[in-house]
């Protein structure tokens, strides 16, 4: 398996000390980042104070040779046709509404480059496009109090190109983790032991930018620990 990731999971898995569970993970699954990621989620962190160190364990996987970094040209010029595409789905007020970042479109044009299709992506509005469109025009007119327009032709141009993009959350490979027994050394004694640490690096991650909501913790926790007793 191969899995692209975008800046949000590796922010977020990095800020929960859970970055090292890619390196865990069986050796045949390899993990990538394009470049407007790594300067993201490296070299600008490494400029400041304040997530310096955060930037320095990113970097030390990619220099172990554990988080590739990829620079494909052909996938940039990709991702900024697709960026301008997905940036004018929606219109308010006679203005298109800009949705997606550079290094979301980027992952995703990797991903369809190399044909693996699998991309770690927090953010909802992307994973919103590609899944459920419709659901997305009436979350943007509830947040804008207003009527939002949707050019299908640019949607389906959208579409027709991550067709077979399947998007990963940051939630489902801790889910992962904590099924290969990963996190067990995390288990303390305390009442509901197991039930408390799935919890606990869900609402990390969420709380650190991945969307999911508290119900589908609540619903990953329940069949976890179903599937764990069964």
């Amino acid at each position: 398996m191969s899995l692209i990731f975008d800046a949000g999971p590796i922010i977020s898995l990095t800020t929960n000390n859970l970055l090292w569970i890619l390196e865990a993970l069986p050796a045949k699954t390899t993990f990538s980042i394009v470049s407007s990621v790594k300067r993201e989620v490296v070299d600008r962190p490494l400029a400041t104070k304040k997530f310096k160190f955060e930037a320095l364990q990113v970097e030390r996987l990619i220099e172990q040779g554990k988080l590739l970094v990829i620079d494909e040209p052909a996938f940039k010029s990709k991702a900024l046709q697709f960026l301008d595409i997905a940036n004018t789905v929606f219109w308010a007020h006679q203005a298109p509404i800009k949705i997606i970042q550079l290094g979301e479109m980027e992952s995703v044009a990797a991903a369809v480059g190399l044909g693996t299709h699998r991309v770690v992506m927090d953010e909802r509005i992307t994973r919103s496009l590609i899944e459920t469109p419709e659901q997305l025009q009436r979350l943007m007119e509830q947040r804008l109090h207003t009527k939002v327009h949707m050019d299908t032709g640019r949607l389906e141009e959208f579409r027709a190109f991550t067709r077979h993009v399947e998007i990963i959350r940051s939630a489902e490979l801790v889910a992962i983790a904590y099924e290969k027994g990963l996190l067990d050394k995390f288990l303390v004694k305390v009442p509901n032991a197991r039930k408390e640490l799935l919890e606990s690096v869900l609402w990390g991650v969420k709380l650190n930018g991945c969307s999911i909501s508290e119900q589908e913790i609540a619903e990953l926790v329940r069949l976890e620990l179903k599937n764990a007793t069964g």
